[in-house]
């Protein structure tokens, strides 16, 4: 099955519009500031591939930040955590996005029940993230308490976004009264 067919890929194009929302509030830029770099399987940006880099964000004052995203499922909702990839193969521990990831800023939310709108979003500084994450759980915890990703060989961390700290969160968003 090619990269475009999978629900995910769906997914991630249907919020793509949402997406682009969240950062033009978050950073008061027009959408043409918001550049994507290619996620076709035969053609992926070198950034996305070795540092988990999706694209960029022009600012304002023209510099620029990198930046990952992920609109997860309306059905996943209830759980309410971050969620990264751990390992791509969890039998032979090929490293995953937590191992290479050097987005500066990192939109991740759920969409609603339409599949096109956020329900809730935040927007991560990353390197903060993952300092707290080195600060807080060693090598051997988060491997005994990753999650296998359905249909596939990867691992998965997930973080209640209540045990995140606020001072990580760069911008959060909330359709439904928290």
């Amino acid at each position: 099955m090619a990269f475009e067919d999978t629900a995910e890929y769906k997914q991630s194009i249907a919020m793509q519009p949402a997406c682009n929302k969240a950062f033009m509030d978050a950073f008061h830029i027009p959408e043409s500031n918001i550049i994507r770099y290619d996620k076709g399987s035969n053609n992926m940006h070198i950034l996305d591939v070795n540092f988990h880099i999706d694209g960029k964000i022009i600012l304002l004052n023209k510099s620029a930040i990198t930046m990952q995203e992920k609109a997860l499922s309306n059905k996943y909702y209830r759980y309410k955590t971050f969620t990264m990839e751990f390992y791509q193969n969890r039998y032979t521990k090929e490293l995953g996005e937590f191992f290479k990831i050097a987005s500066q800023i990192y939109l991740h939310g759920y969409s609603d029940t339409s599949g096109v709108n956020f329900i809730e979003y935040h927007i991560i500084k990353v390197y903060d993230f993952i300092a707290w994450m080195n600060q807080t759980f060693t090598i051997e915890w988060l491997e005994n308490n990753m999650r296998n990703a359905a249909g596939s060989r990867a691992t998965f961390i997930n973080i209640p976004y209540s045990q995140i700290p606020q001072s990580i969160y760069m911008f959060n968003f909330y359709a439904t009264k928290q």
